[in-house]
């Protein structure tokens, strides 16, 4: 009997070949033939799966916010059982920062594609964009906590999550080129969290 292909698994397989090849190159080096020969298939059996590379990169960026969004929530998951909006803001934070070398990886895919949004002038239009999720979890985490006064009600809790969103999406960048290591990244954010939320 012959073996059932699992299509979507194998839709997986290609496009972690296709995050090897963004992370050490850039986009601009990934076409289908070179994901073939990375994952070691066909380009034929390649085109089977994603007929363009445009479809190949689409599916991709879609897995790569299911694998941020696992990765993130081991974290956030715990933190939010506390019911302590610090730590789950914390979480949130450090969450999405790579703290090993499949994180790593994934962080270069993901500065691969926004560098090709800033030579585009655009975030594509059907790319789902992950900053914003990060922001809305925050505003409500923060504006939670101004309830509880643990916050200042007089800051602004969308200004706040934006400003540590976009923290976050440059430590991710200063972790990838060794600027900062996973620790010092962490403490930063520990650092601006101390000055946000009242103590206790």
């Amino acid at each position: 009997m012959p073996k059932r292909v699992d299509h979507q698994e194998r839709r997986r397989e290609i496009t972690e070949a296709l995050f090897r090849i963004a992370a050490a190159q850039g986009l601009q080096a990934v076409t289908l033939r070179a994901v073939a020969a990375e994952a070691g298939i066909s380009m034929n059996l390649v085109q089977y799966y994603f007929p363009t590379k445009e479809e190949m990169l689409r599916f991709a960026w879609q897995r790569i916010v299911e694998l941020t969004a696992e990765r993130a929530g081991k974290v956030i998951a715990p933190a939010l059982e506390t019911g302590d909006e610090r730590a789950v803001v914390r979480a949130y934070l450090t969450g999405v920062l790579p703290s090993d070398e499949r994180g790593r990886m994934l962080g270069a895919v993901q500065i691969a594609y926004f560098a090709v949004d800033v030579t585009r002038g655009a975030q594509a239009p059907d790319q789902e964009a992950l900053v914003p999720h990060l922001v809305l979890a925050l505003t409500e985490q923060l504006r939670r906590a101004q309830v509880a006064r643990r916050v200042p009600a007089h800051l602004d809790p969308r200004m706040e999550a934006d400003g540590l969103a976009t923290m976050s999406a440059g430590l991710l960048t200063g972790i990838l080129v060794r600027a900062y290591g996973p620790q010092q990244a962490a403490d930063l954010i520990d650092y601006r969290l101390d000055q946000l939320f009242t103590r206790t």
